[in-house]
């Protein structure tokens, strides 16, 4: 059984979508977060696409294809493609395995402006 799973989209009013995701993500949500990921990069007008897992608890394999599969939708759309607030440094390390450390960020991209 799987935890809790949420995401809550917001825009910023400049084109960027943030997709804040929280609970476990893993092999049972992955095709579900495949979809909305994809949903949000083809979105008519919109610009960046932020993903942030600051509320992850759990990162399984299937939510890291989730997030390659996210990469790919966005670049189809030609939209810039983000992961920010990952906190755990296994977390980091296996994004970083699979090709995502050119879009991974530790921190907010609100604290980024700061």
């Amino acid at each position: 059984m799987t935890g809790s799973f949420s995401v809550v989209k917001s825009e910023d009013g400049e084109g960027t979508i943030r997709l804040t995701i929280s609970g476990d993500v893993d092999n049972d949500v992955a095709a579900a977060l495949t979809e909305i990921i994809s949903n949000a990069a083809e979105q008519p007008g919109a610009g960046a696409l932020v993903v942030d897992l600051d509320r992850v608890s759990v990162l399984a394999a299937a939510g890291i294809r989730a997030l390659l599969e996210g990469r790919a939708a966005a670049e189809r759309c030609d939209r810039a493609y983000r992961i920010i607030n990952v906190h755990d440094d296994v977390t980091v390390y296996a994004l970083r395995v699979v090709g995502l450390a050119d879009i991974v960020s530790p921190v907010s991209v609100s604290q980024q402006r700061n």
